[in-house]
């Protein structure tokens, strides 16, 4: 397994936010977790890369243990995080963006932009344009294209689709599948449920920081309980 975070509990301010809740996501995998607001979801995030302390339970990534590792030392192993609010450097251009994305790399970068302009092809065309320019669609291209540039394992995004159209938040679902078939796993956190679970291989429902349903996607969308609780019916 890529990814194992077990038993978690943390949170802010001394109340524990995660009450025990587990994720775990392999290379080959697309991993959602879905929710009510308030049931940990981001949290949980945060808790695997390093941006919130884990009282309790362990984080194990490519083998190694990792549990309140420091976010820097985990994108050098290979693990990249998206959050959902200010994932970009507005007053730089997206070329930029995407150079600041190696920031941990010292070797040549044009083969990973190349694949970064092939995967998104709307950011070759405003390569030279500021970010902070562009469509909230577009600037969510440029911040899943700036986590790939170091070539990471694990690919976490916070909400990626939020307040997105429809067009574009499936426009966005297609790129993480393709992301996704180049062999980095992915783990993401999801308001748009129904969506995210459709293209998920395994689907983790939490509810007050706890696994409330923990299926493969398909099987998640064919709960009627997690329908009726969950999903809007």
């Amino acid at each position: 397994m890529l990814l194992d975070a077990q038993a978690l509990y943390g949170g802010y301010g001394g109340m524990d936010i995660l009450n025990g809740c587990s994720v775990a996501v392999d290379s080959d995998q697309i991993a959602v977790i879905v929710g009510p607001n308030g049931a940990g979801k981001s949290t949980a995030m945060k808790a695997v890369f390093g941006l919130l302390k884990v009282r309790e339970g362990t984080v194990t990534f490519a083998g190694d243990e990792i549990t309140n590792a420091r976010p820097e030392s985990l994108v050098r192993r290979g693990m990249a995080y998206v959050p959902q609010e200010r994932n970009v450097f507005p007053n730089l251009t997206v070329h930029e963006n995407l150079e600041m994305g190696a920031f941990v790399r010292s070797d040549d970068l044009s083969e990973s932009l190349d694949r970064v302009y092939g995967l998104f092809p709307a950011m070759a065309e405003k390569r030279k344009q500021p970010a902070g320019e562009l469509s909230g669609g577009q600037r969510q291209m440029v911040a899943i294209g700036r986590a790939l540039m170091v070539e990471p394992k694990l690919l976490l995004l916070d909400e990626p689709t939020a307040g997105l159209s429809p067009r574009v938040m499936d426009e966005i679902f297609e790129r993480i599948i393709a992301i996704n078939a180049t062999g980095v796993g992915i783990l993401m956190v999801e308001q748009n449920a129904k969506q995210a679970l459709a293209i998920a291989h395994r689907g983790y429902v939490l509810a007050t920081g706890r696994n409330r349903f923990t299926d493969t996607g398909a099987a998640l969308l064919a709960n009627q309980e997690v329908a009726q609780s969950f999903l809007g019916g």
